[in-house]
C-alpha cells in the first residue's frame, strides 16, 4: 500500500537520488531549469536542508511502498489573493520508472489533495512540460484542467 511521509534529515540521500533521476528524465536538453541537474551533491544537500527548515513554505514528501522509497513530491505553500488564502504548488511529483503504471500517480495526487486541505489550502496548482503529453493526459483524467497561462522565469546570480 502506498504511503507518504514528510521528509526528515535521514532522507537526504534518497531525496537527492530521486530528484536526480527525475531531472535526468525531465530536462532532455531543455536548459530552462538553470542547469539544476549539474549541481554537486553538497549543494543539493544544502538545498534539501534549507527546504526542511523552511517549514512555512516548503514540504518534501517521500512516497513509500512496503517502507521502500518509490517517489517524491516537492510542495510549496503560498498565500494567494486569487484563491482567498493558502494555495499549494506541486513543484515536482515523480515516481521511479519501475514504479509507474501501478496507480501511484492517482493515489499520490489524492494524498496531496487531502494533505493540502488539512493545511488549509484552497487550491492546488502546478505546471507540466508541453513536451510531456502523458502528464497532461494524466492530470486531465484525474480532474485537473489546464489554465491558459504562461510561466516566466528569470534567474538571479
Amino acid at each position: 500500500m502506498l504511503r507518504y511521509r514528510l521528509c526528515d534529515k535521514r532522507d537526504c540521500s534518497v531525496w537527492i537520488e530521486l530528484n536526480r533521476a527525475f531531472m535526468k528524465e525531465e530536462i532532455n536538453g531543455n536548459e530552462i531549469w538553470n542547469n539544476a541537474h549539474r549541481i554537486s551533491d553538497s549543494a543539493f544537500r544544502d538545498i534539501f536542508m534549507d527546504g526542511l527548515e523552511a517549514t512555512e513554505q516548503v514540504r518534501f514528501l517521500i512516497f513509500e511502498e512496503d517502507e521502500e522509497p518509490v517517489g517524491f513530491a516537492n510542495l510549496m505553500l503560498v498565500y494567494s489573493v486569487w484563491s482567498h488564502g493558502l494555495a499549494m504548488i506541486v513543484d515536482d511529483l515523480y515516481f521511479s520508472s519501475g514504479n509507474r503504471g501501478k496507480g501511484y500517480g492517482r493515489t499520490s495526487m489524492e494524498m496531496i489533495e487531502e494533505y493540502a486541505q488539512a493545511q488549509g489550502c484552497k487550491r492546488i496548482q502546478f505546471q507540466s512540460e508541453p513536451a510531456n503529453p502523458d502528464a497532461e493526459a494524466f492530470y486531465k483524467a484525474i480532474g485537473y484542467m489546464p489554465a491558459d497561462m504562461k510561466f516566466y522565469v528569470k534567474y538571479f546570480d
